[in-house]
């Protein structure tokens, strides 16, 4: 599925009007700003830091303390007050923070917390190469132990927090955490940032079952489909993509775990990957810290015991096929995580019996592999899906008949194929005119800058001048 280059232009052109206010207060400005939160210690900017979302500066106080300060870009966050209002709720080391009311610089939503010195992106490290979204082939298996333990550990860690219900957090007056906004996800970010359609209501409603929050979801894969003008390439794949997604709500029952489905929430994040692990260094591994917690919530069960998506960097659903070699390399990485898994679980349970839930995370997490969950997790998961994707061609082959579970009549099908191919013709022509309009501008500016070129050349000729001695 394309993305609406009407809304990733309009979104552009937005961030660049925040940045253009931000360089205008970068330096003593900002540093100044930023010293009233700590009693007026004197302070200036030493370095920025670029993200997906954030913008941060690197804000060091005359008495060495360094605080990073991460402003919320606007359009490259779709909604930074509700983002910023959810992450903090799971963040513990935060000096100051304040949406966009509170912000006497009019620079949006904003963290200050304690920066890390020192330290490398485990991401950069394990990639195959800057553009390379997979991971490197030669790291050992004590390297992928080393790092693996430390996560399973943080896993079960994670796995002691309960909440009732599906939803982000919230941080009250007395410090207390609630589970009671609803949920703000990575992938309704994406639908809205780059398919200009804002979906999943008013971001108020909370769940109390798994089955509703799937509900949800799909309602939301749907509203994208049918909002986004250029959702579709042609009639062929508009056809496909209704019937792929009324197929994924219709499998819904059969991929909730019932034992689970109103019990056993726990805490996600849709960004949790090695690209968000700080680790001391290359040789020992070690992590320090675990940033970027604005996609978190509170999610069912059955989704925090799925085993992890991002063991090979790659999500599973931007595989070549579903049982290709990135499955087989996945799966043998999978064995490691699992392996380190069970044993910090054996070490606990030699502490602490295992109470409550019966079976381990770890059993879960492998049971997802044979049962289709994880597959069915990462339709959840991802937006601008096509139809023929390999989450989905697995799932046909766990369950042949899809097609027979939502059937859909001609009459209903020809209806949407032909809304959708007025709305595709609609923006195609709108598009073409803003980028025939957008290339004539850059065509113009392009002739005047080579037009300032020439003269600024011809001003800086100097005369050639003969001297001429008296003996000639």
């Amino acid at each position: 599925m394309e993305w609406d280059e009407r809304a990733e232009l309009a979104h552009d052109t937005l961030c660049d009007e925040w940045f253009s206010k931000f360089r205008a207060q970068r330096g003593p400005i900002i540093a100044n700003w930023v010293s009233s939160f700590r009693s007026g210690h004197p302070s200036a900017i030493v370095e920025d830091h670029c993200g997906s979302f954030n913008w941060s500066c690197r804000v060091r106080f005359k008495d060495s303390v360094e605080w990073l300060v991460r402003f919320a870009v606007p359009r490259r966050v779709m909604d930074g007050d509700e983002k910023l209002h959810r992450e903090v709720a799971v963040m513990c080391l935060v000096h100051a923070w304040g949406l966009s009311k509170d912000n006497a610089l009019g620079l949006g939503p904003f963290i200050m917390m304690e920066y890390i010195p020192g330290g490398e992106c485990l991401g950069h490290l394990w990639r195959e190469g800057p553009k390379e979204r997979i991971l490197r082939s030669d790291i050992s298996e004590r390297d992928l132990r080393t790092v693996y333990r430390q996560i399973a550990d943080f896993y079960l860690e994670l796995s002691k927090l309960e909440f009732p219900n599906v939803g982000s957090l919230s941080i009250r007056d007395d410090q207390s955490i609630h589970s009671d906004l609803g949920p703000l996800t990575l992938k309704m970010q994406e639908i809205e940032a780059h398919g200009g359609v804002k979906v999943g209501g008013n971001h108020s409603t909370t769940f109390p079952s798994a089955r509703g929050y799937f509900d949800y979801v799909a309602k939301q894969d749907m509203e994208h489909l049918c909002g986004q003008p250029s959702s579709v390439d042609n009639a062929d794949d508009a056809r496909a993509k209704y019937r792929f997604r009324h197929q994924v709500k219709a499998i819904i029952p059969r991929f909730t775990a019932d034992e689970y489905n109103r019990t056993g929430f726990r805490l996600i994040c849709d960004d949790f990957r090695y690209g968000n692990m700080i680790v001391n260094n290359a040789r020992d591994l070690k992590i320090i810290a675990v940033i970027d917690w604005e996609w978190a919530y509170a999610a069912p069960y059955q989704m925090f015991c799925s085993a992890p998506r991002w063991l090979l960097i790659k999500n599973p659903i931007f595989w070549a096929a579903p049982n290709g070699s990135e499955f087989h390399r996945y799966n043998a990485c999978l064995e490691i995580f699992l392996d380190e898994l069970k044993r910090e679980e054996s070490e606990r349970n030699k502490v602490t019996p295992q109470l409550g839930l019966q079976d381990g995370l770890s059993d879960l997490m492998r049971k997802s592999m044979s049962d289709g969950k994880f597959w069915f997790h990462e339709l959840i998961y991802d937006c601008f899906t096509a139809a023929d994707n390999s989450a989905w061609k697995a799932i046909c082959d766990i369950y042949p008949n899809t097609d027979e579970l939502a059937p859909i009549s001609e009459p209903e099908l020809d209806r949407f194929v032909g809304k959708k191919m007025k709305q595709l013709a609609a923006y195609r022509a709108d598009w073409g005119a803003i980028k025939a309009r957008i290339d004539r501008e850059q065509a113009e500016l392009n002739e005047k800058m080579q037009q300032m070129a020439l003269g600024l050349a011809s001003k800086s000729r100097k005369p050639t001048i003969r001297i001429m001695h008296a003996d000639m």
